[in-house]
């Protein structure tokens, strides 16, 4: 069985980039077909789920539901934190931890990497 992970580096600036990111992975889950499939907001994508609390943007809907749909969600901290945006990820309930290591583990164990 393959294994995905996809990173989105996008912020609403990109919103066509921010939408396929988060449908695309509900309906990998929906497939039930992948090993393991987890989301993980780096760069300036950690500032999504804040954009999306600020204006109220349908897209905040497809934020809640790809939460909800039990697709493994983390931010990077560190990008957190320079952005400011460590509060709206709590807010969001979105968990928040050094990913660059565990990035690299991923590929290292076959995980195939999409980028949005």
């Amino acid at each position: 069985m393959s294994k995905l992970a996809i990173i989105l580096l996008s912020d609403m600036k990109e919103p066509v980039k921010v939408e396929m990111a988060m449908r695309f992975a509900m309906v990998a889950q929906a497939e039930r077909i992948l090993e393991d499939l987890r989301f993980y907001f780096f760069g300036p994508g950690v500032r999504v789920p804040g954009q999306l609390l600020e204006t109220g943007d349908s897209l905040k809907d497809v934020l809640d539901q790809l939460l909800d749909s039990g697709v493994a969600s983390v931010a990077c901290i560190y990008n957190a934190r320079q952005s400011g945006e460590e509060e709206n990820l709590r807010k969001t309930e979105i968990e928040a931890r050094a990913i660059g290591p565990e990035l690299t583990r991923l590929v290292a164990e076959g995980y195939q990497i999409m980028t949005f």
